[in-house]
């Protein structure tokens, strides 16, 4: 960076008041006395600051009791702090002291602000030379810079914190919501570019490393509103009904639009409600089931029975209550969640089958735009026991509660609708589309099918839940997953069991649509 050298495109206002006198051209002769005359502070004065804003530093500095320091720090100033030009104009004279004010003009980094602060000078008749000379230190160039150099003004640049707030406008805080603190802190770190750089200066040292005292914010950031999809007051139901419930997380969504109210999780490294990758166990068989209907496979009144186990390729299923129940419907088996009647029946789909319903209908496995980071479920084609596995929700299987609870909106509407915490447009990336929607016969059928689930085990709304016990050999807790839909809403919880049946996260989500129906 340099200062612009046409001196002749530079205004300098220099009002001196001395004598009467506004302007004094330089003088020949010069007094000998320890304090200079009014006229000699003037003329001295004025030949610095004229000097200094036309960019002639050499000269400027040769007019200061030290011209090797003062040359220096006047080019440290700018060219350290990106000052394409000075405008100097003293306001006043009070005796040999002279204030005056700088309005600096800065291009950091693409990043342009004007500067503007007073600061004085003092003009002594300088022993050796026996002439008047602006008395050099530090300060003349800002009065916070300490004398005897090895400070410097650096510009740095710095985003301006939006304040998040819902769809209405009300603000969301981390303190007021603590379920939602990670996710307030990735949409403030991800947006704050978007709300405007500020610029502020610094008065650093050698040894600070880019640190240093904060002297000056010359470019205030936009005053950052980032407008997000969530509602508070669905929120707090949610804030309510999760808190005292270690291992919870919740996702609230509303299916006619893809947005996300609400979430909430206990994690602190990271956001196992939307970054979480975990086999979803019973909870999956919503997949199964719309892919069983779509592919013609069964009816919701077809005998399919539920038996104590099932062997797929060597490979025994059984029922983590041991329910079983040899001439149960479809209906039946989907409502009491067994697992070995949905076992056998994945052998009448496809690996393709099962993989491409829950990618292109439920949009699981796509590059999801949510807002912030999440993780977007996968089903991986597979076959034999493999298969039979994934179509309850184990093996290869992995998903969030997030990804459950848009499971249950694409089946509440018919269409996937990709969950989004801020609009495309503030986000810049376009959100991930489904390649077809729940055919309506289906779609009327997997809803039947949640009334008849919640019917038997006395949910609210239209409702599906399972576990995921897998892992029950190991120290790996049992964990719940339970979501439901009642109007526009569609609510999934995740919750740490202690017995084969999701009755904590059952319980959030019941509080959840009593608190929001």
């Amino acid at each position: 960076m340099h200062f612009n050298r046409k001196a002749t495109a530079l205004a300098i206002t220099v009002v001196l008041l001395a004598g009467g006198a506004a302007y004094y051209a330089v003088r020949a002769s010069h007094r000998a006395d320890a304090t200079p005359a009014d006229g000699d502070v003037a003329e001295t004065a004025h030949a610095f600051l004229a000097d200094w804003q036309a960019g002639d530093l050499d000269k400027a500095a040769r007019l200061t009791t030290r011209p090797a320091q003062a040359r220096k720090e006047l080019s440290d100033f700018r060219d350290q702090t990106g000052v394409t030009s000075v405008k100097l104009s003293a306001a006043h004279l009070d005796s040999a002291s002279v204030a005056f004010r700088t309005t600096a003009h800065i291009d950091y980094l693409g990043t342009k602000a004007t500067w503007s602060y007073t600061s004085h000078l003092t003009v002594v008749n300088d022993p050796a030379e026996h002439e008047p000379r602006v008395s050099w230190h530090s300060n003349v160039i800002h009065p916070d810079l300490p004398d005897g150099g090895g400070y410097t003004l650096q510009p740095f640049a710095a985003q301006s914190t939006p304040t998040v707030t819902d769809q209405h406008g009300v603000p969301l805080t981390s303190r007021e919501h603590p379920g939602l603190e990670q996710v307030l802190n990735q949409l403030r770190d991800r947006y704050s570019a978007s709300t405007g750089e500020e610029m502020k200066i610094r008065l650093s040292s050698a040894g600070d490393s880019g640190g240093g005292r904060v002297i000056a914010t010359v470019r205030q950031g936009k005053t950052g509103r980032l407008r997000t999809k969530l509602d508070a007051g669905v929120q707090k139901a949610v804030d309510r009904a999760a808190t005292k419930r270690p291992g919870v997380s919740v996702v609230v969504i509303r299916p006619s639009t893809g947005d996300v109210l609400a979430a909430y999780t206990t994690g602190t490294d990271f956001d196992p409600a939307l970054e979480g990758v975990q086999a979803p166990g019973q909870a999956f068989e919503l997949v199964t089931a719309a892919a069983l209907l779509e592919h013609h496979k069964v009816t919701t009144r077809s005998a399919v029975g539920c038996p104590a186990s099932s062997t797929v390729d060597g490979t025994a299923f059984t029922n983590p209550d041991g329910r079983q129940a040899t001439d149960a419907s479809f209906a039946e088996v989907f409502a009491h969640t067994c697992d070995t009647g949905f076992a056998r029946l994945a052998d009448r789909l496809s690996g393709q089958d099962l993989s491409s319903e829950a990618r292109e209908v439920f949009g699981l496995g796509q590059d999801w735009q949510t807002g912030v980071t999440t993780a977007d479920g996968a089903v991986p084609v597979l076959d034999g026991a493999d298969k039979a596995a994934a179509a309850i929700g184990r093996g290869e299987i992995r998903l969030n509660t997030l990804n459950l609870a848009s499971l249950t909106a694409t089946v509440q509407s018919g269409s996937f609708r990709q969950p989004l915490f801020v609009d495309p447009k503030i986000s810049g990336k376009a959100p991930a589309l489904a390649h077809r929607t729940l055919p309506d016969g289906v779609a009327g059928d997997m809803r039947a099918l949640m009334r008849a689930y919640a019917t038997a085990t006395g949910a609210k709304g239209a409702a599906f839940g399972g576990v995921a016990d897998q892992f029950a050999d190991s120290d790996q807790p049992i964990i719940g997953w339970f979501t439901a839909f009642q109007g526009d809403l569609a609510v999934a919880a995740t919750a740490p069991e202690q017995a084969h049946q999701p009755e904590t996260a059952e319980s959030v989500v019941r509080a959840i649509l009593d608190a929001t129906g």
